[in-house]
């Protein structure tokens, strides 16, 4: 669904970080898309178990370049770069060290949690140096307020799941809210295209004119 809105809406994806978005969508499709013919058409488990690991890989490298573009913050930007490399090496380790033939949710629960933090220090920084538009008028905006709900869900969804992984009613009961937190996901960053990206200045904070001369304002009482 995002990557429908995504085509219709292309000509709004006129920055790094909309054009990053753009790579998500389409790396969610095509993974959807070949875990649903290694189940369905060849039935292999092995398979599907691979794809959702490189998924894991690809979403969370995808949308760290995304908030990478949108984050201002230079400190905050390395600490991204850094993440990233962090996380591959971590989730290719995690692989090999435990059983493939079972999907387990650690590079799930790092990544998700991961995520919320940078997400809320993107809601931070907007709040805190955006002054010329609102901030509901920015596509980026929610498309992290999309992000930012699927992750908090997500994020306790795998996180129960591996504690009680032998509670059969319980599993039931956070798959069905892990569907509605995924649809609200896709809702929001379909609808997210709507808004219109502004074009930001460099200084948001205080804009002053250049031809401005202060020095030529001078008090004289003999003159009306």
């Amino acid at each position: 669904m995002p990557l429908i809105f995504c085509v219709i809406f292309y000509k709004k994806l006129n920055t790094k970080g909309l054009k990053a978005f753009l790579i998500y969508t389409l790396i969610v499709a095509c993974c959807v898309i070949l875990a649903q013919i290694s189940l369905q058409v060849y039935h292999s488990k092995f398979s599907y178990l691979l794809i959702l690991r490189t998924y894991n890989i690809l979403e969370y490298s995808t949308i760290c370049c995304f908030l990478y573009f949108v984050i201002k913050n230079n400190l905050v930007k390395f600490i991204i770069k850094i993440s990233v490399a962090t996380f591959i090496l971590y989730a290719i380790i995690d692989y090999f060290l435990y059983d493939r033939t079972k999907f387990n949710n650690h590079a799930s629960i790092v990544s998700s949690f991961s995520l919320i933090i940078i997400l809320i220090y993107f809601f931070y920084e907007k709040m805190q140096t955006v002054f010329l538009y609102p901030l509901y008028q920015s596509i980026s905006f929610w498309i992290c307020v999309g992000f930012f709900l699927y992750f908090t869900g997500t994020f306790f969804f795998f996180l129960f799941t591996s504690n009680y992984s032998n509670n059969k009613a319980l599993l039931n009961q956070m798959l069905v809210i892990y569907t509605l937190v995924t649809i609200t996901k896709n809702v929001i960053l379909s609808l997210a295209l709507f808004a219109n990206e502004p074009q930001e200045r460099k200084e948001e904070e205080l804009f002053i004119p250049k031809d401005l001369q202060l020095d030529e304002f001078t008090l004289n009482p003999t003159k009306p």
